[in-house]
């Protein structure tokens, strides 16, 4: 009896410690967003500015703008990661790249004693940076390979207030 205890023993050790050992080989979150330093291109001008629109319907949200000259042939920008958020690349005019970011105060979320109707609720995602107010990470595609690079002192204009209008131009 003792003998099958040690075997049970021993075989549950060895199986831990080859799961435990393994883990520490997989990629983690953070080495798949390494910052790099030189990139195929260079950044020139950046900066962010709040908006808010007329209505109360319109919203408000947040755009970042980036001058990006030299860019290589094979170059994709993909995503700004700006104040927590991760924002779409757009390109505006050659060479302004923009990010466009609408605040979404009317999300719904679902609060009730059934985890299955909770369970409908999406998850926050993880901002995979650590960055101050005015810093960014620019993440682009070169050669079918994903790049991040930090920017640094992002410039914050002052905020745009849409004008509301008139109804049938009725004052």
């Amino acid at each position: 009896m003792k003998k099958y205890n040690f075997l049970a023993l021993l075989i549950s050790a060895i199986v831990t410690l080859s799961i435990t050992t393994s883990c520490g080989s997989c990629k983690t979150e953070k080495e798949s967003f390494a910052l790099t330093q030189n990139t195929p291109f260079t950044v020139k001008n950046t900066y962010c500015q709040k908006w808010v629109a007329g209505i109360k319907e319109g919203g408000s949200g947040l755009n970042i703008y980036a001058t990006i000259d030299g860019i290589s042939e094979g170059v994709i920008m993909k995503e700004f990661y700006f104040r927590g958020k991760s924002i779409e690349v757009k390109s505006s005019k050659n060479p302004v790249f923009v990010g466009y970011y609408k605040n979404d105060f009317n999300k719904d979320l679902i609060m009730d004693s059934n985890s299955t109707k909770e369970a409908a609720n999406t998850p926050p995602k993880i901002f995979p940076f650590k960055l101050e107010n005015n810093e960014a990470v620019l993440s682009y595609e070169y050669n079918n390979k994903m790049y991040y690079h930090k920017i640094l002192n992002i410039e914050e204009k002052q905020i745009i207030a849409y004008p509301s209008s008139n109804p049938n131009n009725k004052l």
